[in-house]
């Protein structure tokens, strides 16, 4: 079973707790909760759920092409963006992926699901993650056939400077550059999308269920080639979003104030996290989402027994263990409001007096 964050529904019962007793630092969603028009329209909704959803979502695609003033043709929407992880092996069929690590630990699932070979390229950690395109291409075999990577990086947040995946797609040629920009809408300056139009071997993965707050719903997007964009359509699934879900995507689109409220305060609460989490000794790497991924002190317990000490009190952690090239010592912790980190630095303190004073 692979490992991801959440598990609310689990530690619920597990435990015997209430949600509102549950501070799930695990999964990295916007501590805003979702937009209030959202919830509106999705109670004005609830009468079309008797009816079938859109085939392909063509309302969702037309409102995405306003709110990025692109074609529809460049821009497919889908249930999550997971399901277009799936989609794009299938029907693109690459024969030999390199996955820039440390990354989302369903790329890999999906292709092999087409029997794709995969290479693997490890961003360092103890150089903060920094990528270099000349590292990239001389891992490069001559089969390669897509590159995969995530800007802002998960579970480092460290974002990448544009130009230089810009830079990367032109010395690709013809191997597809795939840039899951999960997270991107936390520091939209990252992002390509402006980009898909004038490049044909460049994707980009969207979710709206980090930054708006609606990972029950399952929402994301893809934005592509013409050519790409067409083919992937053509292979997915029918009626793979609900109306429930078209409808809050639309929504969230139209949220503006809800956009900016959330770029002012995510980099207060997050600089503020971070202060505290660095007065406990912990290495913070410098990231740009909402999120923070943290090296534990070697005189510290493993992060899966941090995990399992301070899950009894409702706080769900998530280890990186499972994220190559980081090991037992590595934590990745959501942004979530300023009382909920408060309480978890506090628990974590509780620990650092015992561990320090070991």
């Amino acid at each position: 079973m692979r490992v991801h964050g959440g598990g609310v529904d689990a530690a619920m019962h597990e435990l015997g707790l209430g949600r509102s007793q549950i501070c799930d630092f695990s999964a990295s969603i916007n501590p805003l909760g979702v937009p209030p028009g959202v919830q509106q329209a999705l109670q004005q909704a609830l009468g079309r759920i008797t009816d079938y959803p859109e085939i392909d979502g063509a309302s969702l695609r037309l409102e995405l092409a306003r709110f990025h003033q692109l074609p529809e043709a460049h821009l497919l929407p889908g249930s999550g963006s997971t399901e277009l992880i799936y989609l794009l092996p299938r029907v693109l069929r690459p024969r030999r992926a390199l996955l820039i690590q440390p990354g989302f630990g369903e790329y890999a699932p999906a292709l092999q699901q087409v029997g794709c070979q995969i290479d693997h390229f490890s961003l360092d950690p103890q150089n903060n993650f920094a990528f270099n395109v000349s590292d990239i291409l001389a891992v490069l075999q001559p089969h390669t056939d897509l590159v995969v990577l995530a800007n802002p990086g998960n579970p480092s947040g460290v974002g990448i400077v544009p130009g230089q995946l810009i830079e990367l797609a032109d010395r690709l040629g013809d191997c597809r550059l795939l840039v899951d920009e999960a997270f991107v809408d936390f520091c939209p300056e990252r992002s390509l999308i402006s980009r898909v139009v004038e490049r044909q071997n460049l994707l980009l993965l969207r979710s709206m269920t980090k930054f708006y707050a609606i990972p029950g719903l399952r929402a994301g997007y893809l934005a592509g080639s013409a050519a790409d964009i067409r083919l992937l359509a053509a292979g997915r699934e029918p009626w793979s979003l609900s109306n429930l879900a078209i409808v809050a995507a639309r929504a969230c689109l139209k949220a503006e104030t809800f956009q900016l409220r959330t770029l002012e305060m995510i980099p207060r609460l997050r600089a503020q996290f971070q202060q505290g989490l660095e007065q406990l000794g912990w290495q913070v790497f410098a990231g740009e989402a909402n999120y923070l991924l943290c090296r534990l002190p070697d005189h510290w317990p493993p992060a899966p027994q941090i995990v399992t000490q301070l899950r009894p009190q409702g706080l769900l952690l998530r280890s990186c263990c499972d994220f190559l090239p980081l090991d037992r010592r590595y934590l990745r912790f959501a942004v979530l409001r300023e009382e909920q980190n408060l309480f978890l630095l506090q628990a974590l303190g509780k620990l650092a007096s015992v561990c320090d004073g070991a």
